[in-house]
């Protein structure tokens, strides 16, 4: 009797170990399944199955068998109406059943055409009082029997009830988790659209501002320019023509003719303002070049320029960004920076373009950084997000300002 017990402690535990373990349900309840029908001590054929029970509607649903099984009876047995049968009986009490023959015991109702004389074990699966499903095993007839081996099978029974639950709620959460990442992959990708939408918008609108800019470049140029020319050589020839006594009005078109050159240079100042011929002509660093020496010459502003060492392929418009952000950057400074000295570098590394501004000058304020009104700081973070570009403003007091910019080239 000691020996038997001991025994089926064992079997307890090694089911208990096959239960804990890692993987698919069906693997654990077949390993389960199997370890009970190699203990001797039960005396149980090769086969068993388990019923998964729909409190619901009251059925059992057949969810593994274990051993051969004929497909009369895995057709028959698909489901099974609580009350029905032996395992019917065993879900609607709660109780294990014992079935010393399937051919003399009255409840064992199913009958198939191949069954041979076998008894039960009919085991509810149960977790907390809820039942989960049964657990079916086949025995010889009449089967020696123990209270104690009855205690050990409603244990099993509960330790596969809490695996099933178990299982079943990490199924669930799994399930949902896929769910919640496939809409967030969902709102990724919308977002990721919407972002790629809003960068071509950014720069077809920068695309258009530049093409206006240069439509009203060559229009003050080319129209406004000779108009102004062709006023200077009349202005000339009308002086030319005047008595030799008439000083004073030789002298007011004298003063008309300055005015003409100058206004003919303003006029051309402004069409290079608005669109810088050089950059078309040679690129952004010869451009940037270009317009550090006008800085230098109107405002006495130095520059340390290093820009790209090495040659890389920069598309126009990209090229046209980083001229008006530094333009815009170079605007700051004058206006706000109180500098003598600009630092400016770009480089490329790793498939980044690299573009710094550094000042000497009074350090840019953090409130300065988040004011709405700031918008010379607006108008260079509007032309860096549409490349998928970073920006970082560093500046302490008396110290300077740095703008570092790093755009990705795809």
């Amino acid at each position: 009797m000691n020996t038997r017990i001991t025994e089926e402690y064992r079997v307890l535990h090694n089911v208990a170990q096959i239960l804990q373990s890692p993987g698919e349900l069906m693997d654990i309840l077949q390993k389960t399944m199997k370890a009970l029908t190699e203990f001797e001590g039960l005396q149980v054929e090769n086969k068993a199955g388990i019923f998964l029970a729909d409190n619901k509607d009251k059925m059992l649903r057949l969810l593994t068998t274990y051993g051969d099984f004929s497909q009369e009876f895995l057709e028959k047995e698909k489901t099974v109406p609580f009350g029905d049968c032996l395992c019917g009986r065993a879900a609607s009490s709660g109780q294990l059943l014992v079935s010393e023959s399937c051919f003399t015991d009255s409840r064992h109702e199913r009958i198939f055409s191949d069954m041979k004389p076998h008894g039960h074990y009919i085991v509810p699966l149960k977790s907390f009082n809820n039942l989960v499903g049964v657990l079916f095993l086949y025995t010889d007839i009449h089967p020696s029997w123990y209270q104690h081996s009855q205690e050990v099978l409603l244990s099993i029974g509960g330790l596969i009830a809490n695996t099933i639950e178990r299982k079943q709620i990490d199924e669930e959460l799994d399930a949902h988790r896929n769910r919640l990442e496939e809409i967030v992959a969902s709102r990724t990708r919308d977002l990721v659209q919407s972002k790629e939408q809003y960068r071509k918008l950014s720069n077809q609108i920068q695309q258009v501002r530049e093409e206006e800019k240069s439509r009203i470049a060559r229009e003050v140029h080319d129209q406004l320019g000779q108009e102004l020319t062709v006023l200077k050589i009349d202005t000339i020839q009308l002086g030319k023509k005047l008595p030799a006594g008439q000083t004073d009005l030789k002298s007011k078109i004298e003063s008309m003719t300055q005015t003409i050159d100058e206004t003919i240079k303003s006029v051309q100042h402004i069409a290079t303002e608005l669109r810088p011929p050089i950059l078309d002509a040679f690129g952004i660093c010869e451009a940037i070049s270009w317009q550090a020496k006008e800085y230098q010459k109107r405002h006495g502003l130095q520059f340390d320029l290093n820009c790209l060492q090495e040659h890389v392929e920069i598309e126009k418009s990209l090229q046209t960004s980083l001229f008006r952000i530094f333009q815009e950057a170079v605007t700051n400074i004058l206006r706000h920076a109180n500098a003598s000295r600009v630092r400016v570098c770009m480089s490329y590394a790793d498939k980044n373009l690299t573009f710094t501004i550094e000042d000497n000058g009074i350090g840019i304020k953090k409130e300065d950084l988040e004011s709405s009104e700031s918008l010379g700081l607006i108008g260079i973070k509007e032309r860096v997000y549409p490349w998928d570009g970073q920006i970082d403003f560093e500046g302490s007091p008396e110290k300077g300002t740095i703008v570092t910019i790093t755009i990705p080239l795809k």
